[in-house]
Order: structure tokens, then C-alpha cells, then sequence
């Protein structure tokens, strides 16, 4: 079986590594595995199974332009009808996507490529992106709009980020008319939450599955380490927080908060943080920065 997977990135990150980790389970099982990308660049080990098609060029043209015209995800034409070019030459027998945001490709001129290519589709959704009008996250804004049309977009400077106009309705409405009528087509969720929220959305009419992200517990066990002995946490309990991206979304100011009130025997431990984001969090926090080393 041959499976091309598509996703922002590859190899790197939540969604990278994700396509990574599912390309090697591929491997062990005898098929094969191709995954296009768009941005940043694969680990070495990586190279043999992924292409970049996206110039890094496009994704600053699409993300120059989606910030003053909120269209993120309908530019990017050219390297779009490059990754078409890929998926035909491939010939995979299912095509997996995952992030289609990111700045690198059309998703209009995709979609109607798949909607006529006849393959088995499934399409991973690590957020909320792909029913809404703009935003990939709505929970911290307690917006719903997106349960009838979205318009006047509460996080129109959040990501995708727009600085002047807002084209939620009609971002909505094109995201409609594109993402349904898909015939073969699987939604899949890693979460029970995002199932629901699916379920609610025009994507409803789609089978919708959960499959939670695995773990792998070759990584993930219990390991001799002398972390606690060089940041003298001894004796004291570990409250850890790790994200690729730290945002007030994320909680970074509660964990700021919680820091206050805790016992002088805890000890708060926070991943992911950009250099300037460590210089102003208060001593009671250890703070490391962000890394693409599980």
C-alpha cells in the first residue's frame, strides 16, 4: 500500500512528527510512504521519505497577503499545482492530509483536484481551522459563530493573524462550498472534544473517527537522569508544561498565577518558551526553551 501524506511540516513539531512517526509504523508494516510539505526543513533522516515543494518565497507571499486580506489557506497556487503534480506522479493509493494552514498551499485547487481523483481520503484535524472563518482555536474567545456563519471574527489579529481586513464570512462560506462533497472522505480527530465539535460544524456530513496521538514508549519511560540534581528540584515536586508554542491560549499566564500560591516544595517546569518569554517569567518558574528533541 502506498500512502502520501501532506501536512505544514514534516519530521518537526506536534503534526510533523506525527506524519513521521505514522510513516515509520508504515515502513515496519511493508507499505510505503511519501509525505509533501511546506515549510521549514525536514531532519536529515527524514529526506528519503518527504519532498518541500513550497519555496520559502511562497509562504512569506501568502502570509504578506493574508495578513492584510485574511485569506490564509487560498494562495500559494503555483506550489499547489506542484504538490498535485507530486500526488499524480506518486499515485498513492490513500491520501492523508493534516494541516492544510500554514501558509503554503491553495486549498481551493486542491480540493478540487481531490474531489475528481477518485483515491480514499482521510484528513487528521489537530484543530479547528478547516470549519471556521479564521481562527484554528475559538474556545478562549467563547465565540460559536461557526456553528451557522462566521463573521466579525473576535481573533481576527490571532492566527492566521489580519491586520486590517476581516473576511471571516466569506473565508466561511468558501471553506463550505470546498470542504464538502468529498466523496471517500474521513475525518479523523485526535480527541473525543474535537469529534463533537466536528459533528456540529459542515464537516458533519463526513464519517468522523477518533484515533488519539500515540506515544512512543521507547521514548517515553522511566529514565535514569540528572535533571533534578542541576536544577536543584531534589526534594521538591514537578509541575510540568510543555508546548510548541507558548500563548496565553496555552495557560502561560495561569501557570504564571499558579506560581504564586504554590508550596515553596513544588517546583513549576515550563517547555517551549521563546528566549524572550523566559526572560520575563518570575524565578519560581524554570523555564526552557523551545526544542524539537522529544
Amino acid at each position: 500500500m502506498k500512502v502520501l501524506q501532506i501536512n505544514s511540516v514534516c519530521g518537526i513539531r506536534s503534526t510533523g512528527r506525527i506524519c513521521t512517526d505514522i510513516a515509520e509504523v508504515l515502513k515496519q508494516n511493508g507499505d510505503e510512504c511519501l509525505i509533501l510539505y511546506g515549510r521549514e526543513t525536514a531532519p536529515q533522516k527524514y529526506k528519503s521519505i518527504s519532498k518541500k515543494i513550497t519555496t520559502n518565497k511562497e509562504v512569506k507571499f501568502h502570509a504578506f497577503f493574508s495578513r492584510i486580506f485574511d485569506k490564509a489557506g487560498f494562495y500559494s497556487k503555483r506550489a499547489t499545482k506542484r504538490f498535485i503534480k507530486e500526488i499524480e506522479l506518486y499515485n498513492p493509493d490513500i491520501i492523508h492530509l493534516h494541516n492544510l494552514h500554514g501558509y503554503y498551499l491553495d486549498v481551493e485547487l486542491l480540493f478540487n483536484y481531490l474531489k475528481k481523483c477518485g483515491k480514499p481520503i482521510v484528513w487528521t484535524l489537530h484543530d479547528c481551522w478547516a470549519f471556521t472563518g479564521h481562527c484554528s482555536y475559538y474556545s478562549s474567545a467563547k465565540c460559536d459563530k461557526w456553528k451557522a456563519g462566521c463573521f466579525n471574527c473576535p481573533q481576527k489579529k490571532q492566527y492566521p493573524t489580519s491586520l486590517i481586513f476581516d473576511n471571516s464570512k466569506k473565508n466561511y462560506k468558501k471553506k463550505k462550498d470546498i470542504f464538502t462533497g468529498v466523496k471517500n472522505l474521513t475525518i479523523v480527530t485526535p480527541s473525543t472534544w474535537l469529534k463533537g465539535e466536528v459533528e456540529k460544524s459542515f464537516l458533519g456530513e463526513y464519517n468522523v473517527e477518533v484515533i488519539n496521538n500515540e506515544i512512543d514508549l521507547n521514548v517515553f519511560k522511566p529514565t535514569p537522569s540528572d535533571f533534578r540534581e542541576q536544577n536543584g528540584l531534589l526534594n521538591k515536586k514537578i509541575i510540568l508544561g510543555v508546548a510548541s508554542a507558548w500563548s496565553q491560549r496555552k495557560g502561560l499566564q495561569d501557570f504564571v498565577e499558579l506560581s504564586k500560591i504554590i508550596s515553596e516544595k513544588c517546583k513549576i517546569v515550563l517547555v517551549g518558551l521563546t528566549e524572550k518569554q523566559k526572560k520575563t517569567l518570575p524565578k519560581e518558574i524554570l523555564a526552557i526553551i523551545r526544542t524539537n528533541s522529544v
